[in-house]
């Protein structure tokens, strides 16, 4: 970078002058400034002749016929104390022609007669920019806006800000909260145009209003008593930081048809909502925020996916001193549902310099996805092989379910892509029922078209957001429905002598009850099971079949001990069971409240043989907790949902000096097995 010499330029100045060429103009082009690496130039201040206060800061110089791009930090910072440059407070108007996209930090700091700035163009306004201008009272932006933080802090008199175009200020940040114009906004909810720039308020909960369709970048940044946002199906767009740091948010409400297309980088970083979410893939409203997973060289990205935001997958990778940067992912696969890719979605790492390490990218010929990727830049894209269409003949026959067969008993070698395209059921492995559901589909005894499953939710995270995105949406629409709540005994060991003592703890407030709730009604929404996502790995098995333009899901998570209990240890802990996340049925305190009550509920150590009434041991086990889903394959809104666990309920010890067993071994446990369900159904919208 070289500095143009002023020396030359006075030369210049003297020859020109000479010539009678006109003063004024050409003190309106008097700058000073520096030549940048890609040959265009950044002004670093002025020769002092400013004419009636208004310094125009123009962004291409004829005589060195170079475009100017930017003002350098502190180019036209005022300091009483520098005699060179008291011109500068004579500055009253500033404006900015278009070509200059940047005002470096503390560029206009201190001017004491600063009254008007006007930006002709796109600008970012960086920290600290226009920090203390007390004088300024007006600021016109006629294009699109990124202020970073404090760029017109100290703006005390600032009370006109005239946006001309709103929709492109949505990346607009920076501290407005010393200013005229922030103070007397009449809402909390601070706006620019239609977009939310900041919010004033201090309530716990809020709900964004409908006439803000998007949330600026750090809105709410640090916000720390904030704990629960709805928003509106009017927002398009969450920006940068948007929610960073707030450190009590834990819950943030989509709407049933909401339309966020766009959530920007570190939007909800640092907060117990972003903290807390489960599973590998961070994904909001069909966004995907985050990729969050470890250890995987070959990465699908779920087909609930519509758009991928800036920088998801950014961090993925380990740094050591020893081996530096280690980067494990080595090839992402993009759906067929997406429809947009953000800035750097798909790096793993971007410097500052823009230099980028990306893995190789795969999508399905012919979809949505090779468009959006080519859109955001990614020209090398590998196509994979039309999904199931094994042996690219352009149908799905019978010889690509033996292609996926002898995969999945490893009599061939198949390459990532080729597995991915093979993985009929999403479980990111080739198995025998990969290749029975691939012959089905041969057959036509299934009805999939192969566009069809490449869109339908297979995955344990795609099942399992879209049936927690169901019942989301049943609850926010106030659909009415029928509940139906039963329980059973299914099954009892136990000897004769204590049969009904140990079957009547195990029917304890069994019900079998229906109801119905009327559409719109609140009780509606109190008396509906709305889960929480439950990370995958607590999830046994999923499937999902299309039939009859309906998705017939079935979800069962592992088996669970929630109690065992003896004289010298306890760990009875249902607090610590994620299941009652997304099957609300599960209730093992019923029974460790069922046989507590009992007189002769008294634990004593295994070898106390004597004591005339005891318990020795207790145990309660969750086994195959299981939630069945009918969705409108459609609207994907629920149809039917029915949710059921098997509670394997045992105990060892005395009642009446009788010796507490089974029919078969005086040994074992008594134990019952009860069966609890609720039945969601009949949904009216």
């Amino acid at each position: 970078m070289s500095k143009i010499s002023k020396k030359l330029i006075s030369l210049v100045l003297a020859l020109v002058l000479s010539f009678s060429v006109c003063t004024v103009a050409f003190a309106a082009a008097a700058l000073d400034f520096n030549m940048l690496e890609d040959d265009t130039a950044t002004i670093t201040g002025c020769d002092g002749m400013i004419e009636n206060g208004v310094l125009e800061l123009y962004d291409y110089d004829d005589f060195y016929e170079v475009d100017i791009s930017a003002v350098s930090p502190y180019a036209f910072a005022y300091d009483s104390s520098d005699f060179d440059r008291a011109y500068i407070a004579d500055i009253t108007s500033i404006v900015v022609a278009a070509g200059i996209k940047e005002i470096g930090a503390s560029a206009f700091a201190d001017l004491p007669a600063l009254n008007n700035v006007t930006f002709k163009g796109d600008i970012t306004v960086d920290e600290d920019a226009f920090l203390n201008c007390a004088a300024l009272t007006t600021v016109t932006f006629e294009k699109g806006a990124h202020l970073n933080k404090n760029a017109f802090a100290g703006c005390t008199a600032l009370d006109n800000l005239v946006v001309k175009d709103a929709g492109n200020f949505a990346a607009a940040i920076g501290s407005l909260s010393d200013t005229v114009w922030y103070k007397n906004f009449k809402s909390d909810f601070v706006t620019i145009g239609t977009t939310l720039i900041s919010y004033k308020g201090a309530a716990e909960e809020i709900t964004i209003p409908d006439n803000i369709t998007a949330i600026g970048a750090s809105a709410f940044e640090g916000n720390d008593a904030l704990k629960k946002v709805v928003l509106s199906d009017k927002i398009t767009e969450i920006g940068d930081n948007a929610f960073a740091d707030c450190t009590s948010l834990e819950e943030i409400v989509f709407p049933e048809d909401g339309s966020v297309s766009k959530i920007g980088k570190d939007a909800f970083q640092n907060t117990p909502f972003f903290d807390n979410y489960p599973g590998e893939f961070f994904i909001m409203d069909g966004v995907l925020v985050k990729y969050m997973g470890k250890g995987n060289s070959f990465v699908q990205i779920p087909n609930t996916v519509t758009a991928i935001a800036d920088d998801a997958f950014d961090g993925s990778y380990t740094y050591s001193e020893e081996n530096g940067y280690t980067f494990e992912i080595e090839g992402i696969v993009v759906p067929a549902s997406v429809t947009k890719v953000g800035k750097n979605a798909l790096s793993l790492k971007t410097d500052e310099d823009g230099t980028t390490k990306v893995p190789e990218i795969f999508a399905y010929y012919g979809t949505d996805a090779i468009k959006a990727l080519k859109n955001a830049g990614y020209k090398e894209i590998s196509e994979m092989p039309d999904f199931l269409d094994l042996d690219k003949n352009g149908k799905i026959d019978t010889e690509d379910a033996r292609a996926a067969l002898r995969i999945a008993l490893d009599l061939d070698d198949a390459d990532a892509p080729t597995r991915a395209a093979a993985d009929a059921d999403g479980d990111n492995n080739v198995t025998t029922e990969d290749a029975r559901l691939i012959l089905r589909i041969a057959l036509d005894l299934d009805e999939y078209s192969s566009e069809g499953f490449l869109l339908m939710p297979r995955t344990k995270t795609e099942v399992l957001m879209a049936y927690t995105s169901a019942m989301k949406k049943a609850a926010s629409a106030k659909a009415g429905y029928t509940k139906k709540v039963t329980g059973e005994i299914t099954d009892s060991d136990v000897n004769l002598f204590h049969k009904s003592k140990i079957e009547n703890i195990a029917k304890r407030n069994m019900v079998n009850t229906t109801k119905t709730y009327s559409a719109g009604s609140k009780a509606a929404v109190a008396n509906l099971a709305v889960p929480t996502l439950l990370s995958t790995e607590n999830i046994k098995s999923v499937s999902n079949v299309r039939k009859d333009g309906k998705y017939y899901i079935t979800i069962v998570l592992n088996d669970v001990r929630d109690a065992y209990v003896t004289a010298s240890s306890k760990d009875y802990t249902p607090s610590d069971t994620d299941l009652n996340k997304i099957i609300p049925v599960v209730n093992g305190q019923v029974f460790y409240n069922a046989i507590s009550s009992n007189s002769w509920f008294n634990l004593v150590a295994e070898s106390d043989t004597r004591t005339f009434n005891c318990v020795r041991k207790y145990a309660m086990d969750y086994v195959d907790p299981t939630v069945k889903v009918v969705l409108d394959a459609e609207t994907m809104r629920p149809v039917s949902v029915t949710m059921s666990c098997l509670y394997d309920f045992a105990v060892s010890g005395k009642i009446n000096g009788v010796e507490i067993a089974s029919t078969f071994s005086k040994n074992n446990y008594a134990s019952v097995e009860r069966t609890d369900t609720i039945t969601y159904s009949d949904f009216v919208w």
